[in-house]
């Protein structure tokens, strides 16, 4: 973020904005106010009305006062009074491409007794909005906030300004004013955030990170409203606008109970965020090929502590030291084989009842089909998952062998080439084989998560 940009000319721009820069030099405006909490589009007689003036001193000392509810720690932002927390999120949706902001009103918290906080998806709230505008980032992105505060839905009736506000009528006019105030300054942008508020005192800013972290991770586990979620890391690009408005498609997910290491949420967040499969499957691949050293390595820990340490080996006795070289030789040479080290990878991993339970109606896609793209036998590539650890080696080996050739179809396109992929052609085809790589990335995830 660069340098910080003044209040009185954040007033000057809002002022604009809100009297659609028709008049110059005008110190109040006149706002004929509708109180609906029903959200309905008729806004009746101009009679049901309530006429609201705002002085643009009126504005500048909210502002100030709101200003100071939140403070900017890490990207987070921190209401230790309230001990609120509000943790920005990228949400992009699959499904339509509008949706009316005030359903996220009526999103209710999940309780989370063991971390004794309660969360749930919101928009920005004022406080951190005002925290932005007092940031000046770049041009594009500050004057999308600007923008953003613009209401296309007002009409105008001279000479007041006429403005639908979804909640009950207030008790009286300070009370109206201040509904009035919130509302105009709420930006009409798709910024979210998992809105956290803490039962006792605030913890530090990087369990927000990790916390949220693993509560995305979740939400796209369980392909949570039919969204796609990731955590930001940078508010300029949040700003820029690079989310989308979520959809209200129910499906329940637990409460984060382990942190999980960002690195491969952050593969599988873009995995899941795209609608490519050739993106996708790479990503989820690449959660697999982060363990293509530690696995093997540890396996020859095992093997080389197991044997030193037993009371028949002698380091004296060379016949006892070679065969053990030998042995890591071997093991290493396999090791050095890409196929191999997918093999015991997944070895180690998978887990065949969580699969079963992932995969749900797309297991049989994988017993009896192979995409046209790879070359191969049925036999070398199929697997069926309801009776895998029956065989679980040979299985191993068949699962690997298919997602090892569908990524080298990928990732290599030489002429004349059989296992080549052609995006026009095989889309749908490689589209069948995403669900079974992110299965397998989430049970390396879950596997390796740490209790919080």
């Amino acid at each position: 973020m660069s340098k910080d940009i003044s209040v009185n000319s954040i007033i000057e721009d809002l002022w604009k904005v809100f009297n659609n820069s028709e008049k110059n030099g005008v110190d109040s405006l006149t706002f004929n106010v509708f109180f609906d909490e029903e959200h309905s589009h008729d806004y009746g007689s101009m009679e049901d009305g309530k006429e609201i003036t705002l002085q643009k001193d009126e504005l500048l000392e909210y502002i100030k006062v709101k200003e100071n509810t939140f403070k900017l720690d890490k990207d987070i932002f921190l209401n230790e009074n309230d001990k609120v927390v509000e943790v920005p999120i990228y949400i992009g949706s699959n499904l339509r491409p509008f949706i009316s902001h005030y359903r996220f009103s009526k999103n209710k918290y999940v309780e989370d007794s063991k971390q004794h906080l309660k969360y749930k998806i919101s928009q920005l709230s004022l406080g951190p909005v005002i925290q932005l505008f007092m940031k000046k980032q770049e041009n594009s992105a500050y004057n999308r906030l600007v923008r953003g505060m613009s209401r296309p839905w007002a009409f105008r009736s001279e000479p007041e300004l006429n403005i639908r506000i979804n909640k009950e009528l207030p008790a009286n006019k300070d009370e109206m004013k201040e509904s009035l105030l919130y509302e105009l300054l709420n930006p009409r942008l798709p910024l979210f955030v998992v809105k956290i508020v803490e039962q006792y005192d605030l913890k530090e800013t990087e369990f927000y990170k990790n916390y949220v972290n693993s509560l995305v991770f979740h939400m796209n586990l369980v392909n949570y409203r039919r969204n796609s979620y990731r955590t930001v890391d940078d508010l300029s690009d949040y700003l820029e606008g690079h989310a989308s408005i979520p959809q209200t498609v129910k499906k329940e997910f637990s409460v984060p109970k382990l942190n999980y290491d960002k690195k491969l949420t952050d593969l599988y967040s873009a995995g899941n965020w795209t609608d490519n499969p050739f993106t996708a499957f790479i990503n989820y691949y690449q959660i697999i090929e982060y363990f293509f050293n530690k696995i093997p390595d540890d396996r020859l820990f095992d093997v080389v502590q197991s044997r030193i340490t037993s009371p028949l080996f002698a380091y004296s006795n060379k016949d006892n030291v070679m065969e053990l070289v030998k042995e890591i030789y071997d093991l290493r040479q396999k090791d050095m084989n890409e196929l191999n080290s997918l093999e015991i990878v997944l070895d180690h991993f998978l887990d065949v009842e969580r699969l079963k339970e992932l995969l749900e109606k797309d297991i049989k896609n994988y017993a009896s089909s192979i995409p046209s793209f790879i070359s191969g036998h049925k036999k070398q590539v199929c697997f069926n998952i309801n009776n895998f650890n029956d065989d679980r080696s040979g299985n191993i080996e068949r699962l690997a062998r298919r997602i090892y050739s569908i990524r080298n179809s990928l990732v290599h396109n030489k002429d004349g080439n059989q296992n080549s992929y052609n995006p026009q052609h095989h889309y749908k085809m490689l589209l069948k084989e995403v669900p079974l790589m992110k299965a397998i990335a989430s049970i390396i995830i879950i596997n390796c998560g740490e209790v919080f």
